[in-house]
This record gives C-alpha cells, structure tokens and sequence, in this order.
C-alpha cells in the first residue's frame, strides 16, 4: 500500500476543519518524524505493541470509519487524528500492517534532513536504497526509500515529501514489513 502525496486528495482537508497556530517549518518536521519514530518505527515489527502505544496515547483520536475511509482509499484500517501546536498530523495503520505518519505542513528539505540525523545518531539498521523525484498532476514529489538490514522482520521505510503549497499533505512517512 502506498499513498502519494498527488493521491492524498482531501485526506488532510478533513482536519482543516481544526486550526493550528502557525509554527516554524523545523518544528513541523520533528513533530511529523517523532510521530513516526514512536509509532510506525518503533512497532514496525510488531502492530500489537502499536494498537497498545496508540490506545495508551490520549492525544490520538480515532476517525470514524466513514471519514477515515480518505485515508484508507478503499483498503482495510483505521485513522487517527495527532493535531498539536505543530500542525495537523495523521496516524494510519492499514490491515497489512503498513503504517503511515501523514503531515499537512511540513519542509521536505527538514523532513528528509530529520529522519537521516535520527537513523544515523541512533544507528538504526537502514540503508538508502532510493531516492528520486517527479511530479505526479503537477505537484513535485520526492521519494526516499530505506531498506532494513537486520531486524526480527525486514521493512522498507519510505519517505515522500513536496515542496508544493498546493499538496494536501507536504510529508508522508510510511513503513511496510517485507513478508
């Protein structure tokens, strides 16, 4: 399962709804990687572990399913809204265990130069494996993909960020176990 940012299509316009105070770019990126980092990263080997972080995470709040189902695009899982003083963020965990951490604000640059220190100063077992850009219905997209090296389970990692003010969502970070 992937979702890109040209696909993101309202997912994020239904948490336009909520407002968010204006933040620094720089913040907007640790926000939307230490979401990841604690949720999809972290549980990536096992999505027990993260139905427990998220039910004992009460800044979370479940979408109804109907609402969720922007998201979702058709597949199977569950939403959930992460909104702070950074932004408005989004959890979704799909039924085959790809989980994503969706930004609406967030600097691609920062993003991308987050998540390597963070791989990097914690030595985490990921290799950059991918990293190209396009544009997909003229908004510009890049796309980073890291591949584990060890672990009880291999998973990729793949970062796709724009630049583009007019994506509806500027981050999405996503883990897939490799089965």
């Amino acid at each position: 399962m992937r979702i890109t940012i040209a696909r993101a299509g309202t997912m994020l316009g239904l948490l336009l709804a909520l407002t968010a105070q204006p933040v620094r770019a720089a913040d907007q990126a640790r926000e939307v990687v230490g979401l990841f980092v604690q949720s999809c990263l972290k549980h990536v080997e096992d999505t027990r572990d993260l139905r427990d972080w998220i039910k004992a995470t009460p800044q979370l709040r479940q979408f109804p399913q109907q609402q969720a189902q922007a998201f979702l695009e058709g597949k199977r899982g569950e939403v959930w809204s992460a909104e702070n003083d950074a932004g408005l963020f989004a959890l979704v965990l799909f039924a085959d265990d790809t989980c994503s951490v969706i930004a609406q604000q967030a600097s691609a640059d920062q993003v991308s130069l987050v998540f390597s220190e963070y791989v990097r100063r914690k030595g985490l077992p990921l290799d950059k494996i991918g990293d190209r850009r396009e544009y997909i219905r003229s908004i510009d997209q890049r796309e980073e993909t890291y591949r584990s090296s060890s672990g009880r389970i291999l998973y990729e990692v793949v970062l796709i960020t724009s630049k583009s003010p007019r994506a509806d969502a500027q981050a999405i970070l996503t883990t897939r176990p490799n089965r």
